[in-house]
């Protein structure tokens, strides 16, 4: 099996427990590191995007998973939580020792994603597709359309989550908390000026669209900026095709 290990760079505790999984697999499987580390792990192989692996282990936190699932698209990845909440992790450093026998038997678990189109590329996201006022001192207006209503939000912008990421940026900005394996997707706005616009749950197979009404916004998934929207840019935001698949023990 080809098993590729991607890792934070910025603690040498994450670095030294990729080293520890490598020497722990590399006798019976083929080892890749994530080219991001080929400065850490001089002649070794290397992989950087979905197909180079059959598996992909994530040592790191919750950011570093979903960097994982932009660069490995639908590879199973195993989270090993070296951050600070580790959410989206399945098994602890002093568990490492035990990923041979999961890789031999595991289950997976499929997590819905979201997609939105910005210009001639397409962007997919696991927790959120975040549309917020570039200028964090200005209140800006969107126009969010669903199921052939619209209303207007006033404040920093507004978030669409996932069930994923419902417990993320949407729950910290007053969402509510949608089951992981549910069918719905959810609508926060953020710090609204008025506080009828009240957070929405919905159907994950309906289309949001938003328009950018008086400023411009930023345009953020999973906590990159992608884009920008200037005033009436409009953006459809919609269920994904992708699935991020996860490894669970």
């Amino acid at each position: 099996m080809r098993v590729g290990i991607i890792s934070r760079t910025d603690r040498e505790k994450a670095l030294d427990i990729s080293k520890e999984i490598s020497d722990i697999l590399k006798e019976k499987h083929e080892v890749y590191f994530d080219e991001i580390l080929n400065k850490y792990f001089p002649d070794s192989n290397y992989s950087k995007k979905a197909g180079d692996i059959d598996f992909l282990i994530s040592v790191g936190g919750d950011g570093t998973i979903l960097k994982s699932v932009r660069r490995y698209r639908d590879t199973p990845i195993l989270g090993v939580n070296v951050g600070t909440i580790g959410y989206l992790s399945e098994i602890n450093p002093d568990e490492i020792s035990s990923i041979p026998i999961i890789l031999e038997n595991h289950k997976i678990e499929e997590r819905a994603m979201i997609s939105c189109k910005i210009g001639n590329k397409t962007v997919e996201a696991l927790n959120d597709i975040v549309i917020r006022t570039e200028v964090a001192t200005r209140v800006s207006q969107v126009r969010v359309e669903i199921s052939d209503q619209e209303y207007i939000v006033s404040g920093d912008g507004v978030i669409i989550t996932t069930p994923t990421g419902s417990t993320a940026y949407s729950y910290s900005a007053g969402g509510p908390i949608i089951k992981t394996n549910s069918q719905e997707f959810g609508i926060t706005p953020i710090c609204p000026l008025y506080r009828k616009a009240s957070p929405i749950v919905y159907p994950d197979h309906e289309n949001v669209s938003v328009t950018a009404l008086d400023r411009p916004c930023t345009i953020v998934a999973d906590g990159f900026p992608q884009g920008t929207m200037k005033p009436g840019d409009k953006i459809e935001i919609k269920k994904s095709t992708l699935k991020a698949r996860f490894v669970k023990k």
